[in-house]
């Protein structure tokens, strides 16, 4: 069986986003949740978003980068985790502007993009266990 190029690059970027999210919340989850929590509701103390808000939303953080990211490399609920991924980031981006981050926001819009293109970009998604699924049959 040959894979397209197409098929390819976009297994390739899908699992690249899913590295780098499963990284960043797998590491935050070993090292501790609490204190990550604790040091990005410090960070956002300034700006004009409710503490409490800010504080829960910290805590769930590592939890979503961890789904998302495994979820992608699998490529498992594909469509679902872009979606979420992509309201993800809106979500932290409301966070960062709000504290004037410019730059963090600009590297947010970054990821933003690459959610965009692979959803867009969709029907290339062709080594993912998404595939796998749909094609089981079921047992009766």
């Amino acid at each position: 069986m040959r894979i397209n190029d197409r098929s390819l690059a976009y297994a390739l970027l899908r699992i690249a986003l899913g590295v780098n999210f499963a990284g960043h919340g797998l590491i935050r989850i070993y090292n501790g949740v609490g204190p990550f929590a604790a040091s990005t509701a410090e960070h956002l103390a300034k700006s004009p978003l409710p503490h409490n808000f800010t504080l829960g939303f910290s805590y769930a953080i590592p939890f979503l980068e961890a789904v998302l990211g495994l979820t992608l490399i699998l490529g498992v609920f594909t469509r679902i985790s872009l979606v979420c991924g992509a309201v993800f980031m809106m979500a932290l981006t409301i966070g960062v502007t709000a504290n004037q981050q410019w730059d963090v926001a600009s590297q947010q819009l970054l990821y933003s993009v690459v959610f965009f293109l692979l959803l867009f970009l969709i029907e290339h998604n062709a080594l993912a266990l998404d595939n796998y699924l749909r094609s089981t049959p079921s047992a009766n």
